[in-house]
């Protein structure tokens, strides 16, 4: 049985902006593969449950048996699923789940698993981040000393101008920050590392948008003073090719937005509560 009633395929809709690089399936079959993607992540059926059979997937989706098929093949391949011919097609345990997938972080996003989802992000940062800036200290070749100098340039002009709408500058203040930690992650010229930022970018302005809003303003760049000396200190001594200098900067750094980041979901949660 099923536990409540699809909507029809044409009046499926994804409720929340889709995170960049995400992995487009056009059509019904995209509208199929996110509607039970987001069920599935958001825990309606737990590991180790059975979906609902073919034919009652297709009654309640209003799509062919082929679409279904499709539908559960692709989320079987992003490791949601398993499929037997004896047990059924069955929910994964979580850790069997591809969850650097795009898809799958957009429906963690969509099912409210945001603490649990920037958690990650921010044991991926801490692990990462500081040893790449070492690394890019010691490797960076004069055309990537040139991007990690034009992304600082571009900070400083966010954190010099006088803008008129203090939304906008919030705006330029993010993707500029986004910037210069891709630039430092380009200097050190792998392709692994590269394509791992691609992944996790789209949601660390999720990050870096939190850790604004928790010192208490949702449009004006309040406490922007902290983070240029921080980003300043990696900066001046990436320049002055101490790696090992670097590499402790951008740790403090990351350690503060962390910290900035779990008081802004503590706040976000009481005035969610008080919205009640």
């Amino acid at each position: 049985m099923m536990s409540r009633k699809l909507p029809s395929s044409s009046l499926i809709r994804r409720r929340a902006p889709r995170l960049v690089g995400t992995i487009e399936f056009r059509g019904i079959i995209g509208d199929t593969i996110s509607e039970l993607g987001e069920r599935i992540v958001g825990g309606e059926w737990q590991p180790g449950e059975a979906l609902p059979r073919e034919a009652d997937l297709t009654e309640a989706l209003g799509v062919s048996r082929s679409i279904i098929r499709e539908a559960l093949r692709i989320l079987s391949a992003k490791g949601l699923l398993r499929s037997r011919t004896s047990d059924g097609t069955r929910v994964t345990p979580r850790d069997e789940w591809r969850l650097l997938d795009p898809d799958v972080m957009h429906w963690r996003i969509l099912s409210g698993d945001t603490r649990d989802l920037l958690t990650d992000l921010f044991n991926v940062r801490l692990v990462l981040e500081p040893g790449l800036v070492r690394l890019a200290t010691t490797r960076a070749d004069a055309q990537a000393r040139a991007r990690i100098d034009a992304a600082w340039a571009a900070m400083l002009a966010v954190y010099d101008d006088t803008y008129e709408n203090e939304v906008a500058r919030r705006h330029d203040f993010i993707e500029a920050d986004l910037e210069f930690h891709r630039a430092f992650l380009l200097a050190t010229e792998s392709p692994l590392l590269t394509q791992l930022f691609s992944v996790i970018e789209a949601a660390l302005t999720m990050l870096f948008d939190l850790q604004m809003r928790t010192r208490g303003y949702d449009t004006e760049l309040t406490g922007m003073e902290d983070a240029h000396r921080m980003h300043k200190q990696v900066f001046d001594r990436f320049s002055a090719g101490d790696a090992k200098g670097a590499e402790r900067a951008m740790r403090e750094l990351i350690e503060v937005a962390i910290e900035d980041a779990r008081r802004g979901l503590a706040r976000a949660e009481e005035l969610d509560r008080h919205a009640r």
